[in-house]
């Protein structure tokens, strides 16, 4: 069980998670461990009944897995099912999916090859003045950060394009939605 990128989005950077001991028998809907992220605390809870068997202990010691790789190294735990008719209350995958895509839309919810640990927002700035932002934070930040930069400007594409060429540092990932394009860079 995990996460998904919905909530790896609205509660920000994760900054910790907790578990109850394995071996810990479940009923639907029992707290199993907690969630922590910059804008976010809550509970997880247990999808179906059973035992508590496996939980991810690498995700206590970098919360940030779970932004990263939710659907991947940032599994949550594993529970050792009690009664297998309780999956059929789960939904099937397609249906799954369906509903994940609608929620994304009704949320404007933004998923990007890489969660950005930092925000660069400028509209109605010409591109280079948000490079000499950009390449501020960059100065100040760890090699691996990840920064998403939004702007307006009509250049931005080839701006930051040549910003990366000459920096090194690669877009990960690039679009433009409606007059706004977003670009994630991540530092060398």
């Amino acid at each position: 069980m995990g996460i998904t990128s919905i909530l790896s989005w609205s509660y920000g950077a994760f900054s910790s998670v907790a578990f109850r001991s394995t071996g810990t028998s479940l009923s639907i809907g029992q707290v199993m461990g907690t969630l922590e992220g910059s804008k976010h605390f809550d509970v997880f809870r247990a999808p179906v009944s059973g035992t508590l068997s496996k939980v991810n202990e690498r995700i206590t010691e970098d919360p940030g897995i779970l932004n990263r790789d939710p659907y991947g190294d940032g599994w949550y735990a594993e529970i050792k099912l009690g009664n297998p008719v309780e999956l059929s209350s789960l939904g099937m995958l397609p249906q799954v999916v369906q509903r994940i895509v609608q929620i994304l839309k009704e949320r404007n919810v933004h998923c990007y090859a890489a969660f950005p640990d930092l925000q660069l927002f400028d509209m109605g700035v010409e591109c280079q003045a948000v490079l000499v932002q950009l390449n501020q934070i960059m100065e100040r930040s760890t090699p691996g950060t990840v920064v998403l930069v939004v702007s307006d400007d009509k250049t931005a594409e080839i701006e930051m394009q040549r910003w990366s060429d000459q920096t090194g540092n690669p877009i990960v990932d690039d679009r433009k939605e409606g007059d706004l394009f977003h670009f994630v860079v991540r530092k060398r």
